[in-house]
């Protein structure tokens, strides 16, 4: 983790994947999407640099494709 990194909520990570919240943890269940950190029995988050390096993927997969 980086110094710089920071976590992320879920309606951030809506936000910035453009996924809704059930298709994030669908996606963290097949292992497509980065894991969240439970930081509590009721809390989770995730990393702010590996949803970007997940965006970052998702669009240099799509270069490869075209």
């Amino acid at each position: 983790m980086d110094a710089q990194d920071r976590l992320l909520t879920i309606r951030e990570v809506e936000a910035f994947a453009r996924l809704s919240k059930p298709t994030i943890y669908i996606l963290v269940k097949r292992g497509e999407f980065p894991r969240q950190l439970r930081l509590g029995p009721n809390r989770v988050a995730w990393l702010k640099s590996e949803v970007l390096a997940w965006i970052e993927d998702r669009a240099a997969a799509r270069e490869v494709q075209s």
